[in-house]
């Protein structure tokens, strides 16, 4: 095999005006695809009997890196080639789209292989992080972290598309792909799985985060798989994802604690009726603070603690026994018996549209449900913090956002 990562021997970084190159940035993100093994491990997974001028594996890699600095058409890629002074022998473009079709051609065994490579790139990486930091950064909730889980959250994007491509459909927000993907949230957000779909796939089709559960789940260095979070929102929730979460939960040795999104329908609204004020719990914030703002005709000092001077913005309650034990009686027999289903009210924003049954006493409600066992102490077992364990699944949006601007939104070429 030749030697795909020798580029980088001698490079010299400085700043008195000689040797100026474009895309400075690019070689310290290439270089990083070097040291963790990415691009020797693309070159065996790629790897051919024939001769060639350009190893597959450099190529793949390089392709990797022109998207994350900005690239938008494959054809984009000669920023690179016409720096050989820093990047040495790179391949053209047309030897770009012949990988590609070579990749295309050899199908799943190929994927399997790329994606194994992928994986070995990340344990690797990991190993270095854990060897610093002595373990894996914790989840984020509010003012606390939860360690020793790892938490996988999964969510839908829509990516526009502007000319006739493959699976390219209309869908509710244009023409475009649905895909779903799923991100590491200890790392930051860090990619673990996607999968490219129809434009007109649906929001919470079980089969689909299923298995897109299993490829992220399959991701992860082995010694990370025992004890894990995973959260979707209501829009991809669903009885087979949940039945399927909770078998998971249920594997000798595994722990799994899953939050999704519950829809709020008339079973739920009757519920809510019934649950009494003091039943409703105050909220927190990011921050771990009571969710409450000054009242209008509050006293003048800022510091007092005059019940009647704050009004508390967001509550928690469970309805669990309500909807299982209620009038109604047994209204989640066909849903996991560990499952809990959970509600949030809020005040809304200025401007904000509420439902008829919102508008009945002013607040606004979102619902979702958890397998978090009712026996949990600590502060993991509180409503509040069992609350701001779901919320944060919004973090999952600024991986969407970054995954857009370093080339999702604009994928596939």
């Amino acid at each position: 095999m030749m030697n795909v990562t020798g580029w980088s021997r001698g490079l010299e970084v400085s700043g008195g005006g000689q040797g100026v190159v474009s895309h400075a940035g690019l070689a310290l993100l290439r270089h990083l695809a070097d040291k963790t093994g990415l691009t020797g491990g693309l070159s065996r997974a790629l790897a051919s009997a024939r001769i060639l001028v350009h190893d597959r594996g450099r190529v793949l890699a390089d392709l990797a890196c022109s998207i994350a600095d900005g690239a938008r058409v494959i054809s984009d890629f000669r920023v690179m080639s016409d720096q050989a002074e820093l990047f040495g022998l790179v391949a053209s473009v047309p030897t770009a789209w012949r990988t590609l079709k070579e990749i295309a051609r050899a199908g799943g065994r190929a994927d399997k292989r790329l994606t194994a490579a992928v994986n070995a790139a990340r344990r690797h990486a990991w190993a270095q992080v854990i060897a610093r930091q002595e373990r894996l950064p914790g989840v984020r909730l509010a003012d606390r972290t939860l360690d020793g889980v790892t938490c996988i959250r999964l969510d839908a994007t829509v990516t526009f598309a502007h000319s006739d491509k493959e699976l390219a459909e209309a869908n509710f927000k244009g023409y475009g792909h649905h895909p779903l993907l799923a991100v590491c949230d200890n790392t930051g957000g860090e990619p673990l799985a996607w999968m490219l779909r129809r434009g007109s796939a649906g929001s919470n089709t079980a089969a689909d985060h299923i298995a897109l559960a299993a490829a992220a789940i399959a991701a992860l260095p082995p010694a990370f798989r025992r004890r894990l979070m995973v959260t979707v929102d209501g829009a991809g929730a669903s009885h087979g994802l949940v039945k399927h979460l909770d078998k998971l939960a249920a594997r000798p040795g595994h722990q799994l604690v899953y939050s999704v999104g519950w829809a709020l329908g008339e079973r739920e609204k009757a519920a809510l009726r019934l649950v009494p004020e003091q039943a409703w719990q105050i909220a927190i914030d990011g921050r771990g603070e009571v969710r409450e703002r000054r009242a209008d005709d509050a006293c003048g000092s800022q510091a007092c603690a005059h019940r009647a001077c704050w009004v508390q913005e967001a509550h928690v309650t469970e309805l669990t026994g309500l909807l299982r034990e209620g009038p109604a009686g047994d209204q989640l027999k066909t849903w996991p018996s560990t499952m809990r289903v959970f509600a949030r009210r809020e005040r809304p924003h200025p401007g904000a549209q509420l439902t008829l049954f919102e508008a009945e006493d002013g607040w606004r409600y979102s619902l979702w449900a958890t397998n978090r066992a009712a026996t949990t102490k600590g502060w993991l077992g509180q409503n509040a913090y069992i609350d701001a364990a779901h919320r944060v699944q919004a973090r999952v949006e600024d991986a969407i956002r970054t995954g857009k601007d370093a080339g999702l939104g604009h994928f596939p070429s």
